[in-house]
């Protein structure tokens, strides 16, 4: 497998908006229960991180966003205690004003260049304290355990690189015993921030993809092994970002103490190569946003907003495309069993939420309600449909739309036994038939609400395929395009 160039993982978890019936419920065609990626409201948090506070993120951080990151900090935080306290409450007020004047273009008073200026040529002259900020420092690490897969690479590059150039400042400012104490302080808070990203990660794993308590730990030692090389490699590259600071004129005085602003140097300079850990960062990256499409689909099983047919049809379109993946040796075969070994409990995790909330109101049924009408899951009709999808796959070279079809098929004779099987089951019979009679029938524009029509706008603004007016199928047809076209084109999955 060779990815040493390859830097971008495709987001595989498109969205596809199935119009699938809710399980419990007739179909209503006009009614569109979500699927595919986007954040699963009420489940587990999707990672996401808040880059705004982040010091440095980008590479190209420069002298001056590391001097405003340093005068906002000055100007603009402040404890509410602050205002109650004459001689801190009108500065307070006043830079406060003076950004709102900046931000809504406001020229009356100093402007923000004379300020900015001012405030460069006091660093010039006194310089930067050799301490470390303890509390903004621990609140910037502790963020990485609400990291998303696609934010899960330029998170580890800022985790190590913050580190390396926080341990850094110290060893070029203290000595002794005050050397260990900060040594000590430091560790604390980087180890309390690897193990926020290392634990949050991998439960996000654990939780949807069900991987073992064995695979789980291999995660986790990859997380520390990538974090190790990226340490290492960012101390091997001190010297040289040192070397570039100095030559930054009157600006060294301050920036050789700014380990904000040597962090992102570390970055721009480069950081390990190829990693030795079981799993690579481009393989927890794919793991992660599986994980994700399987959490949708855990979600909306939970709320009935599922049936055995609909989460059979989703499961495995976001099974083809990482089998699609590991043919074309975009995940490592160490990363290509684990997401093949624990597919099954995925499964299982997610007919268990459907059979768990169909069971609850089973319990709970309405005067009149016939015994039946949340029957229990019927695993036969999810394991045949996916199947016939994974089969047809296989057979066809990886057409994965076809497969949709070849499932959909399948379908309508499996749900149609259920039916017989269990004539009072609300999510089978007529709710199901028209699910079936629907699935390649595009809607009436005019049937769309308002909101539709600006999601979909704001889609195609974006370069996103629309799903408005698409039929059921269409909708995986272009789920299924979108992500071939992001992994460069077709690919032949027979070899």
């Amino acid at each position: 497998m060779n990815i040493a160039n390859w830097t971008n993982i495709p987001n595989i978890a498109n969205q596809i908006t199935t119009g699938a019936p809710q399980a419990g419920f007739r179909h209503d065609p006009s009614v569109a229960a979500a699927s595919g990626g986007g954040a699963a409201q009420g489940s587990a948090p999707l990672l996401h991180l808040d880059l705004s506070d982040r010091k440095g993120y980008r590479e190209d951080y420069s002298i001056r966003d590391a001097a405003e990151s340093l005068w906002k900090q000055e100007t603009q935080t402040f404890n509410l205690k602050d205002l109650n306290d004459p001689t801190k409450a009108s500065d307070i007020i006043e830079n406060m004003r003076r950004q709102a004047r900046w931000d809504l273009g406001i020229g009356t008073g100093e402007t923000k260049e004379e300020v900015m200026s001012a405030y460069i040529q006091n660093l010039r002259q006194n310089g930067l304290s050799g301490n470390v900020k303890w509390s903004e420092l621990s609140q910037e690490l502790e963020a990485f355990k609400t990291t998303s897969p696609e934010e899960l690479a330029d998170g580890l590059d800022y985790l190590a690189s913050r580190y390396v150039a926080a341990l850094d400042k110290l060893e070029r400012n203290f000595s002794g015993d005050d050397l260990t104490a900060q040594r000590d302080k430091l560790e604390e808070i980087y180890q309390a921030g690897k193990a926020g990203m290392i634990d949050g990660y991998t439960k996000l794993l654990q939780d949807n993809l069900g991987i073992s308590s064995g695979d789980a730990q291999a995660v986790k030692d990859s997380f520390s092994a990538i974090l190790a090389e990226k340490v290492d490699a960012y101390r091997g590259t001190l010297e040289k970002v040192h070397e570039v600071v100095s030559q930054t004129g009157p600006d060294s005085v301050w920036l050789k103490n700014h380990d904000a602003y040597i962090a992102s140097q570390l970055r721009a300079a480069g950081a390990a190569g190829q990693s030795g850990a079981r799993y690579s960062v481009q393989d927890l990256t794919a793991a992660g946003q599986i994980a994700q499409s399987y959490q949708t689909e855990l979600f909306n099983a939970s709320s009935c907003g599922r049936n055995e047919a609909t989460l059979a049809l989703n499961l495995s379109m976001v099974d083809m495309k990482a089998e699609t993946m590991i043919q074309k040796g975009m995940v490592s075969q160490n990363m290509a069993s684990l997401l093949r070994n624990s597919r099954s409990q995925g499964h299982e995790n997610a007919l268990a939420a459907l059979d768990q909330s169909l069971f609850k109101r089973e319990s709970n049924l309405a005067p009149g309600e016939p015994k039946g009408t949340f029957a229990s899951v019927d695993r036969a009709v999810f394991q045949g449909i996916y199947n016939t999808v994974m089969n047809t796959y296989q057979q066809n070279g990886g057409d994965g739309a076809t497969a949709i079809r070849a499932g959909a098929a399948y379908g309508q004779t499996v749900t149609a036994q259920a039916t017989v099987k269990n004539p009072n089951a609300l999510r089978w019979g007529i709710s199901i038939e028209s699910y079936w009679k629907d699935f390649y029938t595009a809607p009436n524009d005019k049937e769309a609400s308002p909101l539709t029509k600006q999601v979909n706008k704001l889609l195609e603004q974006t370069g996103q395929t629309s799903g408005l007016g698409c039929s059921t199928y269409q909708k995986y047809v272009n789920s299924w395009q979108d992500f071939i076209t992001s992994i460069g084109g077709g690919v032949d999955v027979r070899a």
